[in-house]
């Protein structure tokens, strides 16, 4: 395949990783807006332990792997977008740090082999070192790799655990963007109206655009890195 419409599939695919899964959390989203004011109610009813309770679900979904937007959706409209946001970075810090501890020690051994044939993470392999904080924020920047399967598979990598959590703010922007289409949602079952329809494709398209942008900074920077460490 020509290098140009290489480059051009593989844009494609990952706008596609981005779109899709924001597309799909919109819908399912509002198939469950009759609920939400029913799920909003009974979360209120945990009172002081609402939160808690939410990111020790939100650290269950991190460590099975299952998908952690649906449940970003669900914290914005519940808590709202800024407290929803910190309470997922709270749970996918702490759910992601348990994640990599694991690849890093007892499934060492599984998690290596996906880490080999996956070109990102064998390059994030070879080049981290004192710059690692730096590339690993780019990387939590980026959607080069999911992030529900990339916590276990930097852990086979040189990264340091130090680096890894540090760099975990770096996903408030993909975090707000979810927090915020599940606050929408939350306000429509209200009867305080859902967003047009011109906004939500406009919503989508900039996560897209942003999280394609980020990606190809990350890609710059692990190629300036390899370069430099030749």
């Amino acid at each position: 395949m020509p290098l140009d419409l290489k480059s051009a599939a593989t844009g494609l695919m990952r706008a596609a990783g981005i779109a899709v899964p924001l597309v799909v959390g919109i819908a399912i989203g509002q198939l469950a807006t009759p609920y939400l004011p029913g799920f909003s109610v009974w979360v209120q009813t945990l009172g002081a332990w609402a939160p808690l309770a939410f990111v020790a679900a939100y650290i269950g979904v991190v460590l099975f792997m299952l998908p952690a937007f649906l449940l970003t959706m669900a914290g914005g409209a519940v808590f709202g977008v800024v407290k929803g946001s910190a309470l997922v970075l709270a749970g996918a810090t702490i759910g992601g740090t348990l994640a990599f501890l694991l690849g890093r020690t007892v499934l060492r051994a599984s998690v290596a082999r996906r880490v080999a044939a996956h070109p990102t993470l064998s390059a994030v392999d070879r080049v981290i070192g004192d710059d690692g904080l730096r590339l690993m924020f780019l990387l939590r920047l980026s959607p080069a790799i999911p992030f529900v399967l990339s916590n276990y598979a930097l852990g086979v990598t040189r990264v340091r655990t130090r680096d890894f959590v540090m760099a975990m703010p770096g996903m408030l922007p993909i975090i707000a963007s979810y927090a915020a289409f599940g606050a929408a949602g939350a306000q429509a079952a209200n009867g305080k109206g859902a967003l047009p329809m011109p906004v939500l494709v406009l919503g989508v398209v900039a996560t897209v655009v942003l999280g394609l942008l980020f990606a190809r900074l990350t890609q710059k920077a692990l190629r300036d890195a390899e370069a430099q460490a030749r």
